[in-house]
């Protein structure tokens, strides 16, 4: 993989829990890995609570059954 090195500026809190990690450069990678991730889930759960009124409303809507729900739609 390649890599590309940052000069960046970090508050001293996370200054120093980075000097308690062996790999910091890994440390950091994984940390915004993790954050996107999330973020993503984050946005996608908004839009389909936005959407929800609507598949409430139409029966013939398959795709979002329950927001709770981790499973797979099938398809007709």
């Amino acid at each position: 993989m390649s890599t590309q090195r940052f000069n960046i500026t970090l508050p001293d809190d996370i200054s120093e829990i980075l000097k308690t990690k062996k790999n910091k450069s890994e440390f950091l990678a994984e940390a915004v890995r993790e954050k996107t991730i999330n973020d993503k889930k984050r946005e996608v759960l908004e839009n389909a609570k936005k959407l929800k009124k609507y598949y409430e409303l139409d029966e013939d809507l398959k795709s979002l059954n329950s927001l709770d729900s981790q499973d797979f739609v099938e398809w007709e």
